[in-house]
């Protein structure tokens, strides 16, 4: 149960103690940062708006955009040529997103499940195929900002 509404049922289950004369004023009952509608609200829409950043470089092929929004330590041990390199270029065309489904794990972590809208050229087909497929990424929260968590593709 939230603090605050623990402190509104305990005035009003005893207003005698609302109303005694004390000489300090009572300690704040300390309330989470993160607690709240409106905070998981602002912490979705702050991760989906990322998580289409992170896309829409992709979908562009601008690989150092998308590079850029992985997370600082993947960014300390990869560079953005090790980066690109997991990108074959040329079979697959990304056209959109959506954004089906993100599952917080506490407050600095989150699995986002999105579909991806693409085109893929068979080799030596003469027609492309239009496919949806689902996945899900990882994402961290460090130092109040979204970041990708890119999968050991081994």
């Amino acid at each position: 149960m939230h603090p605050l509404c623990c402190l509104i049922m305990i005035l009003l289950a005893f207003p005698v103690a609302a109303d005694t004369d004390v000489a300090a004023a009572p300690a704040a009952i300390p309330v989470p940062a993160n607690s709240g509608p409106d905070s998981v609200e602002k912490r979705r829409a702050a991760l989906e708006q990322r998580v289409t950043a992170k896309w829409d470089a992709l979908i562009r092929k601008d690989f150092a955009s998308a590079y850029s929004l992985t997370s600082p330590a993947y960014r300390n041990l990869f560079s953005l040529e090790a980066f690109n390199r997991q990108f074959t270029v040329g079979r697959v065309d990304w056209r959109r997103i959506e954004v089906v489904d993100v599952d917080f794990k506490g407050d600095d972590a989150a699995v986002v499940g999105i579909n991806i809208h693409f085109v893929y050229h068979q080799p030596q087909a003469e027609n492309a195929i239009e496919m949806k497929t689902y996945t899900q990424e990882p994402w961290v929260r460090v130092d109040g900002q979204w970041w990708y968590v890119v999968k050991d593709k081994t």
